[in-house]
């Protein structure tokens, strides 16, 4: 969505066999951008890359200092806290789990309509989270997008800003294109090689799902060896089935 605020030509390679791939980032983690041999990891620190790659580019970084600090804030919310929520409940749409922990979904509803309190309060009277379209914006919308799928969903009635924002956001250009790539994603869900029978949860992602109790539940996945890590003698990479050595 960035790209193509940005209005810069890019091509999606959406592959997690590193058979087809080098393995460019040590914790083998996406995304990760290739321009031209220089690769960057982590999508926040891409973006901020993009902005000084592509100055005269329209940007989704406020210039006001005030601005710039609130949609790099929230920013930080939907990675850190959005995303370990949705995920968390969404990932047994296509994974191979067991059944999901009792009281998951609840969980999530409690700390999404949090969440969205704070949204609404924050939008205030403007179109836009930060005042202009930013990364706050670009960062939230995919996020709440995937809420809206998995019992998440944000309510008109009572988060009505919230809910403009996100039908104004789903309307635009960028936000249409987005929804092309998910639905041609799904569409093809078969035939790609994402690891849907070992799943890497992530320090957010973990960190949520276990302050929320169900730990029982995330040991016998550790147990059955059904858990990736990133670091350790079962470094992800090294333990994924599409680990090439060299």
């Amino acid at each position: 969505m960035a790209l193509d605020h940005m209005q810069i030509a890019y091509e999606i390679f959406d592959s997690c066999d590193i058979r087809k791939y080098p393995v460019w980032n040590p914790r083998a983690e996406i995304p990760i951008l290739d321009d031209d041999g220089v690769i960057v990891r982590n999508s926040s620190t891409i973006l901020d890359y993009l902005h000084r790659r592509f100055p005269s580019a329209p940007s989704l970084m406020p210039d006001e200092p005030r601005a710039f600090a609130k949609a790099k804030e929230w920013e930080i919310i939907a990675d850190t806290m959005v995303d370990p929520i949705v995920t968390n409940c969404g990932i047994f749409a296509w994974a191979e789990l067991p059944p999901q922990p009792d009281g998951l979904i609840e969980a999530g509803r409690r700390d999404m309509a949090a969440i969205y309190d704070q949204l609404e309060h924050a939008l205030g009277e403007e179109d836009y989270v930060a005042g202009d379209l930013s990364i706050a914006d670009i960062a939230l919308y995919p996020q709440i997008h995937g809420a809206q799928h998995v019992g998440l969903a944000v309510s008109p009635q009572t988060h009505p800003r919230v809910s403009q924002w996100f039908h104004r956001l789903q309307q635009s250009p960028i936000g249409k294109a987005d929804k092309s790539e998910v639905v041609k994603w799904w569409k093809t869900r078969e035939q790609q090689d994402v690891e849907t029978d070992k799943i890497n949860w992530g320090a957010y992602r973990l960190e949520w799902f276990l302050a929320h109790g169900f730990t029982d539940w995330f040991y016998t996945e550790i147990e059955r060896g059904a858990v990736l890590w990133s670091v350790g003698p079962d470094n992800n990479a090294k333990n994924s089935p599409h680990f090439a050595a060299g």
